[in-house]
């Protein structure tokens, strides 16, 4: 496969082709790549986001009326494959990725984009909804759509609203990013400080992991792609499940919390042992309620 001509689209009943590059929203507001002028469309409806390398993922932002893949409502971000059928209001597309990537080629592209890549430091927070699995099965459809859509938009706008970008989609979480300069502590602080008051709104219960250190960036520059790769992305995911089997909601490195010194209230959990890495490593859990002064 040529890699230059890579590429995935959304075609409309008469033949229309709407590229998908890098992050396609999707909604009512006159800022989305595909601008829908419905009622029943959402200003902000859903997104289409292509990642791990030339998968393309849709993700519903909590809409009012749903978005449905192959006439299924949409519950979590969903991976698209070649000719799914989206319906979002009254508005049918069809998804077009005839050159299927393969594993291969994918192991290729990121081990060669590590080698050849000059590695940039990098905030790195995952979160992570606790319990899907039970959860999903104790909610109708509609209900487990609207609660993880809202979660996951409301979770991109705080992001957002402090200069970060979510790279990757997970079925019930996300990966996040800040490129460092010199406000990045204060953004990821704030970041920080707004997620946990989704947290306590438990609706849904989530985790959220934070580590600072350098990562790759590579993926297809045909399709507008920008991924994170390396052992620091591969450990900041470690950590969200230890973070699981610790009970904490919000775990940070050591790195992380001396770089974002008392912009944060931190509390030190010891050192633990992280999946896959050699040797023990220090945590802290960082507590919601501000700023403070010192750090225990």
């Amino acid at each position: 496969m040529d890699l230059k001509e890579a590429g995935a689209w959304l075609e409309t009943p008469t033949a229309d082709r709407i590229p998908i590059l890098g992050n396609c929203s999707i909604g009512r507001s006159a800022r989305s790549c595909v601008m829908l002028d419905s009622q029943k469309v959402s200003r902000r409806h859903a997104v289409i986001n292509v990642q791990n390398v030339g998968e393309f993922w849709l993700i519903d932002l909590g809409s009012s009326n749903g978005t449905f893949l192959n006439k299924r409502r949409v519950h979590q971000p969903i991976r698209l494959c070649h000719l799914d059928q989206i319906s979002v209001g009254d508005s049918v597309f069809a998804f077009k990725q005839p050159e299927e990537i393969s594993n291969e080629l994918r192991t290729t592209m990121a081990e060669q984009t590590i080698r050849e890549s000059a590695n940039i430091p990098v905030w790195l927070l995952v979160a992570d909804i606790e319990n899907f699995t039970p959860l999903s099965r104790s909610l109708v459809s509609e209900k487990l759509a609207t609660l993880v859509g809202g979660w996951v938009s409301t979770c991109k706008e705080i992001i957002e609203e402090h200069q970060g970008l979510i790279n990757k989609y997970l079925g019930d979480g996300f990966l996040a990013y800040w490129q460092e300069d010199e406000r990045d502590a204060e953004n990821v602080a704030a970041t920080l400080g707004a997620l946990q008051q989704v947290q306590a709104r438990q609706k849904p219960r989530f985790r959220i992991a934070v580590h600072f250190g350098n990562v790759a960036v590579g993926g297809m520059e045909s399709m507008g792609e920008e991924s994170l790769l390396g052992t620091e992305v591969n450990f900041v995911f470690r950590m969200e499940k230890l973070a699981g089997s610790l009970g904490i909601a919000s775990l940070l490195s050591r790195v992380t919390r001396e770089k974002l010194g008392g912009r944060v209230t931190a509390t030190g959990v010891g050192c633990h042992e992280v999946k896959g890495f050699d040797g023990n490593y220090e945590f802290s859990s960082c507590d919601a309620g501000g700023p403070s002064p010192r750090s225990s």
